[in-house]
């Protein structure tokens, strides 16, 4: 899925602010889990101490007697004194056997203690390893241990416990603040970082919605962006632009116009200059043939049978014909040249397909029969009407259907069918069972007198062509050889109305 600039500044931003988050706070996690640790360190040391002085005066007293040093009170409030410190577990005096002598659980004396890891020595390795015993390693002890001596010489040891699960509830406790800290962190920097994305980024957005007007043909465009930075350059340069297309826009449409009327009057005076001829040698070949030919009476002869015209004559009365013909074929070709170049500007109106079609159906339908043509027609009765010229229109449908008739010489089926389309508009498909179009004629079907009939002029569909970008609407054709032709025709609805009825024409 791509993301929006906005999505990647707001993720930007908002994952540079995490990183500092989880950085700082891996930080402040590995610095107080090394505080910890060195602090119950340094609490273990200090009631080692007091352990280690009371256990000294008692045996000063009484000599080394173990069962003094066991029923001391004061000793014995020491001892059992540290289980109030949150992560010391137990404080205990070992003879040097490993037996406990006192212990700040009574049930435990006389029991040998096992030992347990140093503290020490953890508060000597680095954060991964405290932090590592602390969160890792389940229901871990680790111990200050302290020797006894009397007189020098060893009698015991002092044995503190530090419990590293109480450990990790005290940080915990301690990094809770911070997590939610980091979260409203993380929480306000999303939040900031969109406001600033949607500042930021608005002068996109307006030129964006400048070029969105551009591509829908609208003039003169222009858009308003502070002047004080890059984006407001860029704006200037888009009204410059802007401006630069509406210019030649309207130059295009001056000089489009122009080109159309010298187009229009020059194919009018063509055509004027070769119909004239024209007309004029029709009227002098009639003439000829006139004068050729020999009266009714001296064609009988004095027997009463018909005569013979002489060979020359009759040859020069053949000519006569052929070119009577060609004159007739190039005074077909002028119309159509000028029912192309002129067609004239449609007079649009709300025009109801179904009628218009099963009228041009109807002008087909006895040539369709002679060809053994079944024709089908399908058009719902709630299709909108489109909106167009009643007459251009059922004259390109008739083109179309005779050209299908045409293509079908040994008899097929011609189907019509329309609907309802997408994006207003209707779409119509006109569908033969024909001889089909060869790929290498189908981009020329439109040309102006191309044709692959002989007796064809190359007319018909290109008037179909012109009619049809007249009324904004669109033309597809796909033909297989042997097989047959789809025309498909896409015209706009009527917006306003739908036409009830037949539609003038």
């Amino acid at each position: 899925m791509r993301m929006s600039i906005k999505g990647k500044q707001v993720a930007g931003v908002t994952s540079i602010v995490g990183l500092a988050v989880v950085v700082l706070s891996a930080f402040y996690l590995t610095s107080l889990a090394r505080f910890s640790v060195e602090e119950s360190a340094a609490r273990a040391e200090l009631l080692a101490s007091a352990v280690f002085h009371r256990a000294r005066e008692v045996v000063a007293r009484s000599g080394s007697d173990p069962g003094a040093l066991r029923d001391d009170a004061g000793l014995r409030s020491i001892l059992e004194s540290s289980v109030y410190s949150h992560n010391v577990t137990y404080a205990a005096l070992i003879n040097m056997e490993g037996v406990v002598i006192a212990h700040s659980d009574a049930t435990r004396i006389g029991r040998t203690l096992a030992p347990a890891g140093k503290l020490s020595a953890l508060v000597e390795q680095g954060a991964i390893a405290q932090l590592g015993a602390i969160y890792v390693e389940q229901a871990r002890t680790f111990e200050i241990e302290r020797p006894l001596l009397i007189d020098g010489a060893p009698f015991g040891s002092i044995r503190i416990g530090v419990s590293m699960p109480l450990t990790r509830r005290g940080v915990t406790e301690a990094l809770e603040p911070v997590l939610l800290t980091g979260v409203g962190v993380l929480g306000a920097a999303l939040l900031v970082a969109t406001l600033l994305a949607q500042v930021l980024l608005r002068p996109i957005h307006v030129i964006r919605g400048g070029l969105t007007r551009l591509g829908r043909g609208e003039l003169d465009v222009a858009v308003s962006l502070p002047q004080h930075d890059e984006f407001g350059e860029l704006g200037g340069f888009f009204n410059t632009a802007s401006a630069r297309l509406s210019a030649d826009h309207s130059a295009l449409v001056g000089q489009k116009a122009m080109l159309e009327s010298v187009v229009s009057r020059l194919s009018a005076g063509i055509a004027h200059e070769i119909k004239n001829p024209l007309n004029a040698t029709m009227i002098h070949l009639e003439l000829l043939k006139q004068r050729l030919s020999p009266p009714a009476a001296s064609r009988a002869g004095d027997d009463g049978k018909a005569g013979t015209q002489a060979p020359d004559v009759a040859a020069a009365l053949g000519h006569a014909a052929i070119i009577a013909g060609e004159m007739r074929r190039l005074d077909d070709v002028v119309k159509g040249f000028l029912a192309f170049a002129r067609p004239g500007d449609p007079a649009l109106q709300a025009v109801a397909l179904c009628d218009l079609v099963d009228r041009v159906l109807a002008v087909i339908a006895e040539q369709a029969r002679e060809r053994r043509v079944e024709i089908q027609f399908e058009c719902p009765p709630d299709l909108p009407a489109v909106r167009g010229d009643p007459g251009m229109l059922q004259q390109a449908f008739l083109n179309l259907a005779l050209n299908a008739l045409q293509a079908m010489p040994d008899g097929g089926r011609l189907r019509v069918a329309a609907a309802a389309a997408s994006d207003s508009r209707v779409e119509i498909v006109v569908e033969d069972t024909g001889v089909g179009i060869a790929p290498e004629h189908l981009d020329k079907i439109f040309d102006l007198y191309f044709t692959t009939k002989g007796a064809g002029s190359g007319i018909g569909l290109s008037v179909v062509y012109r009619t049809i970008q007249l009324h904004d609407g669109e033309i597809e054709v796909h033909s297989t050889p042997g097989r047959g032709t789809v025309v498909r025709l896409l015209l706009p609805r009527e917006q306003t109305s739908r036409a009830e009825g037949p539609s003038g024409s």
